[in-house]
């Protein structure tokens, strides 16, 4: 029965049984009284006959539909959309076609569909958003402008309905030649240039978004959105000193508005500059002291910055809310963590309820017993956890694989590792973590061809490329190899501390000392690694600067007493 009533408010028929509505003469005359508004609800629906054939098409459609045989349905509403030309008909027709990613389908319902609804806008934008995918560029900006010209008195001018089809296409190069049309035809629109360059940074073509962003400014100077958008687009290329001055005028304008304060506060993290995020976190708290975005991002910092009872103040505080108790328990449990209180941190992270951080409470809560000896332990409580979802198994697996390679249990690690990758065939990140686990076990061949695996098929990938170029640069004599993963690591991450080591090292190896020391150095300032530190102490010393070795292995002993490849160094040298 329901899926009949659906089709009586679909096809707008009154009853199925006869395909007709009949109504008694004495039904629509006025009693004494009657109001316009009752005569009006006693007449008959003004409804059509729906013929059989359409009844039995709408059937096969919607229990195709139910069924999940969308092809069916897509093709029976299709055929119902034409004969019938009933908006409602078309709609469900395009909706099923478009989730079916059936193209051809979707433009010609969805054609049926603005013919009688001819002010749809939905109608017209998945119009649009197909031929854009038909390469139609041209025929798809005629029907935009129309959206243009409906949205023309709305705050955006209707630019912000595009640019969201537009970003939610797969492909963002018909995307942006789109709406380069388009902005050639509103060059002063602010709104145009302001949604063009956001449609390009989505596409990372900071070029683009750069000039377009300057464009909707000089057309409306000071304008935060545009001013905002900007310092974004700067920090993203690299400038993040010129991002955080406009942010910080643009503050001074408008202290009050709090999404602002926030960016201010991510762009700050991005630079490292922790306390001075912590700081506007502050500002925002008083602002608004029950707002919980605002107090855990206080409570991170804090953690960063090792104010442990100043974050668990805060966590304290965002417990309260009910929708985000769990979290506040997760990162009480980290809190605890790092006071080195492994009881009340367990007892934290057990009280994190399933969902979005439960996982990541367990796995911790098997890294506290591993710290604390119960190796045995923290692996059966992983194995005993039962989730059957492939990306948590594969999480599991990481974990107990990283517990074993902690505790230098290299072979059941590799084990571990083998017996998962049966599983999961292929894994980036299985692969990676095996052959990290058979660099300590000598098995260089299993290292060379897992990492190889993984840039054939993601070969931007810089963590690997530098994985890889630095195995080879320290444990073989194949320098040239590995000084060609290092640049193109090196490339893709320019201002990465890690890469930069491992080009300060390859360098050394090939007896660039001088080369070598500039990249170390700057590698070292960054990081602050004591494996950094290691290799810039040993070239120094090398080059006949001991005293100079001798300092930068002493300022990384400070805080690193243990770490052993810097203790292996220092004692190599008599240190």
């Amino acid at each position: 029965m329901k899926i009949l009533s659906l089709f009586v408010a679909i096809l707008g028929i009154s009853t199925l049984a006869t395909g007709c509505a009949t109504a008694r003469p004495g039904n629509t005359a006025a009693a004494p009284g009657d109001t316009p508004a009752a005569k009006a609800a006693k007449q008959p629906p003004k409804t059509l006959p729906a013929p059989p054939e359409a009844i039995y098409q709408a059937l096969v459609a919607e229990m195709a539909a139910q069924r999940g045989y969308y092809d069916v349905a897509a093709e029976y509403y299709q055929r119902l959309a034409r004969t019938t030309k009933n908006p409602k008909i078309a709609e469900r027709a395009t909706r099923i076609a478009v989730f079916t990613r059936d193209d051809k389908r979707a433009l010609e319902s969805a054609k049926v569909w603005l013919e009688q609804e001819p002010g749809n806008l939905e109608a017209r934008l998945l119009i649009a958003a197909v031929l854009i995918k038909q390469g139609k560029i041209d025929a798809a900006v005629e029907h935009l402008e129309k959206v243009l010209a409906e949205q023309a008195t709305t705050p955006d001018h209707g630019f912000g309905m595009v640019t969201t089809l537009l970003a939610s296409l797969p492909d963002s190069k018909p995307a942006i030649a789109t709406m380069e049309q388009l902005v050639s035809k509103h060059k002063d629109d602010p709104f145009a240039q302001l949604n063009y360059s956001q449609l390009a940074l989505r596409a990372e073509a900071l070029n683009k978004a750069r000039n377009a962003v300057e464009a909707a400014l000089r057309l409306k100077p000071e304008w935060p959105n545009a001013m905002v958008l900007k310092a974004r687009i700067l920090q993203l290329s690299g400038d993040t000193a010129q991002s955080l001055q406009i942010l910080d005028a643009v503050i001074k304008q408008q202290p009050n508005d709090i999404p602002l304060r926030l960016a201010y506060a991510r762009t700050l993290i991005s630079a490292n500059r922790h306390a001075d995020a912590l700081t506007q976190f502050e500002v925002l708290l008083k602002q608004a002291p029950d707002n919980a975005d605002v107090l855990l991002g206080a409570s991170l910092l804090s953690i960063d910055l090792k104010d442990l009872d100043k974050a668990e103040n805060y966590l304290a505080q965002l417990s309260k809310q009910p929708k985000r108790s769990g979290e506040a328990s997760f990162y009480l449990g980290v809190v605890a963590e790092e006071k080195k209180d492994y009881a009340t941190a367990t007892q934290r992270y057990s009280a994190v309820p399933p969902g979005e951080n439960y996982l990541s409470a367990q796995i911790r809560i098997a890294e506290l017993m591993a710290r604390q000896g119960d190796i045995e332990g923290a692996r059966g409580h992983l194995r005993g956890l039962g989730f059957a979802d492939p990306s948590q198994k594969l999480r599991i697996y990481l974990a107990e694989g990283n517990i074993l390679y902690q505790a230098g249990q290299y072979t059941p690690a590799m084990e571990l590792y083998d017996a998962a990758l049966t599983e999961i065939p292929d894994n980036p990140d299985l692969l990676y973590s095996r052959a990290l686990t058979a660099e300590k076990l000598d098995r260089l061949d299993i290292l060379e061809r897992d990492l190889t695996s993984i840039i054939k098929r993601q070969p931007d990938n810089a963590a690997v490329l530098n994985t890889l170029g630095y195995t080879l640069a320290d444990r073989t004599n194949r320098y040239q190899e590995a000084l060609g993963y290092i640049k193109r690591a090196l490339e893709l991450r320019p201002q990465d501390f890690a890469i930069m080591d491992s080009m300060g090292w390859i360098q050394h190896k090939l007896g660039n000392n001088e080369e070598a020391i500039r990249y170390l150095r700057k590698a070292f300032e960054q990081g602050q690694d004591p494996e950094i530190a290691a290799h810039l102490g040993e070239v120094l010393w090398v080059t006949g600067d001991q005293q100079g070795a001798k300092e930068v292995w002493q300022r990384a002993v400070k805080t690193t007493p243990d770490h052993k490849v810097l203790l292996e160094t220092m004692r190599r040298f008599g240190q």
